[in-house]
């Protein structure tokens, strides 16, 4: 009798092939959902524009400009402050106690006369009125001519005392003249006039010495 051997372990792993092959192929449709899912994201999905940087303005800072570009000087001849009146060489105008005019190194010499002034509007002119009074009378500036640099009696009327003031580039540096001339400070002391106004000597300098007391 010949007998024909069976094989059972064949049909045994055609289930297990199958199985991985059903295996594999889940593996692959998974990735494919997976990559797909990234894809429809990138493709729909939007980027939003970074907003625009907010600037803020400091309150305090309104109008900080113009304060910077208006000059200085301005205040200061306002008929508000007194000043005193420094001459290109580094003196100081001040009267003298018989009623003139005349230029000091150190405002201690003055030998107790005050050497402010007041610039005070009268018109299309200033008056320069000195603090220190004669006989309880404010005086102010006078060039009557004749290169002559004095002090009067205050009157708003007199020609004499019509003083034009010419601000300069640098803060609180001006130019003082009249009809007579323009005022400069004298090499040898006191005030002087000249007909030129270029002159390094027709430069001073206001310095604020605080508010002004009424005349």
């Amino acid at each position: 009798m010949t007998t024909t051997p069976t094989r059972p372990w064949t049909r045994a792993r055609a289930p297990r092939a199958f199985v991985l092959a059903l295996a594999a192929g889940a593996l692959v449709v998974g990735t494919s959902a997976c990559t797909g899912g990234d894809d429809d994201t990138e493709s729909t999905g939007t980027t939003a524009p970074a907003p625009d940087p907010v600037t803020t303005t400091d309150p305090a800072d309104d109008g900080a400009d113009d304060d910077a570009s208006a000059p200085a000087g301005d205040d200061l001849l306002a008929g508000t402050h007194q000043v005193d009146i420094q001459t290109y060489g580094g003196e100081w105008v001040t009267t003298t106690v018989e009623g003139g005019v005349t230029t000091v190194t150190d405002p201690a010499e003055a030998g107790g006369v005050p050497t402010t002034w007041v610039f005070e509007p009268n018109g299309s002119a200033f008056q320069v009125r000195t603090v220190a009074t004669t006989d309880a009378e404010p005086s102010c500036l006078s060039i009557p001519g004749d290169g002559v640099v004095t002090v009067a009696t205050c009157d708003p009327a007199a020609a004499d005392q019509q003083i034009q003031v010419g601000m300069l580039d640098q803060p609180d540096q001006v130019n003082i003249s009249s009809e007579a001339g323009v005022v400069v400070a004298d090499q040898e002391g006191g005030l002087a006039i000249e007909p030129d106004p270029s002159s390094p000597a027709s430069v001073f300098t206001l310095v604020d010495r605080g508010a002004a007391s009424e005349s």
